[in-house]
């Protein structure tokens, strides 16, 4: 029997984080890109050491975005607006505009790229992250 190699696009359109993960890496590494080629007396220790903050900034507010979204599905309303009142205060408005931000490029990214049967699930409606739960019931279910 012969076997051919089948690209594996298809497999990554079908996951949301995976696909948002290389996105927001690619865009920081542009970012990263476009504010190095600016003139500076810059060494190579802290451009690299400028990356290495710029994508750890990226991908660690993405980190954290979904996992208040996986906890707050988990939890419920009331440990959801805890969650996000507590972040809030605790990082003044960072919290919103990131997680707006990321509300929006997830939406824009499931709009053009996103395959998959998975519901997707939002930072700001409550109703996104019920969906999700239910489908999860009813996957594990089968």
């Amino acid at each position: 029997m012969e076997t051919t190699l089948q690209p594996s696009s298809q497999d990554l359109r079908t996951n949301i984080g995976n696909i948002e993960a290389i996105e927001l890496s690619v865009i920081g590494f542009i970012l990263w890109g476009l504010l190095a080629m600016m003139p500076a007396d810059e060494t190579f220790f802290n451009l690299v050491m400028f990356l290495v903050i710029t994508e750890g900034a990226l991908l660690g507010s993405w980190l954290i975005y979904n996992l208040y979204i996986r906890i707050a599905r988990a939890s419920g309303r009331l440990v959801d607006v805890g969650i996000w009142v507590f972040a809030t205060s605790l990082t003044a408005s960072y919290t919103f505009w990131a997680w707006t931000i990321l509300d929006v490029n997830r939406w824009l990214v499931t709009k053009l790229l996103y395959r998959g049967e998975a519901p997707v699930e939002y930072a700001w409606s409550w109703r996104s992250k019920q969906v999700r739960k239910l489908w999860e019931q009813a996957h594990k279910a089968k």
